[in-house]
């Protein structure tokens, strides 16, 4: 005996309005809930990051300075790079859970598509959700969340375009960081050596006042910048398989199918849950770029679907 198939959440051939929806408070709350559990996420991080810099940057300092101090900074050095890779980390990564388990009841509620229990597990308690949307206290920067055009593209065409912006604008963001995290550290990197040769240390007098307390830095720049570029090359394949559904959709409407749009879902939890994270200083810096970036190529995407064919 077969179950009674589950009705369709958006009429055949319409929109499912995610612009004007996504401002609605059940989903607003959502996004406001994530946001913080990210920013938790962000501060552990930025512990970890803060301690590091200053060991970088004082370390090498004191060492030169007070000789006798050598065998304790180098100390002071080792642990940290312990702690912060242990216990700072571990709790970056639960906030970080927290946030994506939300991010997907958000995107799962707002696209009308189906939770995958077996990939995130229960949905989030929605006392959870509300007490962490109440940390935040203004929602303006929040709002029209998807800021695309949709125009009249029907659903699920119309997640898939929003699938896509938020994959761009990531994959953008994490290249951008790698970059300039790798700079940041190779440049920190040639300053010991230039303040080695400059006052003629022995290669053991460099290792031990400089490189070792800088080590930290450096390592974590080397590995957050290798992390990123393959955060962004992941994210770009999952990309390229939303374009190849968009041009597949071009030609035959019918062919873009919630269960592709929850295979795309799922390749975005996963990236959530698993990539490295970008700060969010960095993220505001890169914010009206990249929202005019990918406005551009949603808007060149949908175009082309409008454009006739000039063979005769």
């Amino acid at each position: 005996m077969t179950g009674t198939p589950t009705a369709r959440p958006v009429p055949e051939g319409q929109s499912s309005l995610i612009k004007q929806r996504q401002d609605n408070p059940e989903h607003l709350r959502r996004l406001l809930a994530y946001s913080r559990y990210y920013q938790v996420a962000h501060r552990w991080r930025r512990a970890r990051a803060f301690g590091t810099f200053v060991l970088a940057a004082v370390g090498p300092f004191v060492s030169l300075s007070i000789p006798s101090t050598t065998d304790l900074v180098a100390a002071i050095s080792a642990g940290w790079l312990v702690l912060g890779r242990t216990l700072l980390t571990w709790m970056e990564q639960r906030s970080t859970l927290e946030a994506v388990r939300v991010h997907e009841l958000y995107d799962t509620s707002l696209f009308h598509l189906p939770w995958n229990a077996a990939l995130a597990g229960r949905r989030p308690s929605p006392d959870d959700v509300c007490a962490a949307a109440r940390q935040i206290k203004a929602d303006t920067d929040y709002r029209e969340w998807y800021s695309i055009d949709l125009g009249n593209t029907p659903w699920p065409a119309d997640v898939l375009l929003c699938q896509r912006q938020s994959m761009v604008w990531s994959r953008q963001d994490h290249r951008a960081y790698g970059g300039t995290i790798l700079i940041a550290g190779i440049s920190w990197f040639v300053v010991g050596l230039i303040v080695a040769l400059v006052r003629d240390m022995s290669l053991a007098d460099y290792l031990v006042k400089i490189f070792l307390p800088s080590a930290p830095a450096f390592l974590d720049s080397v590995e957050l910048a290798r992390l990123h570029w393959q955060h962004a090359t992941a994210r770009q394949q999952v990309e390229h398989k939303i374009n190849d559904l968009w041009q597949a959709y071009i030609t035959q409407p019918e062919t873009v199918t919630v269960a592709e749009c929850r295979e795309i879902q799922d390749s975005a939890y996963l990236l959530r849950r698993d990539g490295p994270r970008v700060p969010q200083l960095f993220y505001k810096l890169r914010r009206a770029a990249s929202e005019a970036n990918t406005k551009a190529g949603t808007e060149a995407l949908r175009n082309e679907g409008r454009e006739p064919d000039p063979t005769p």
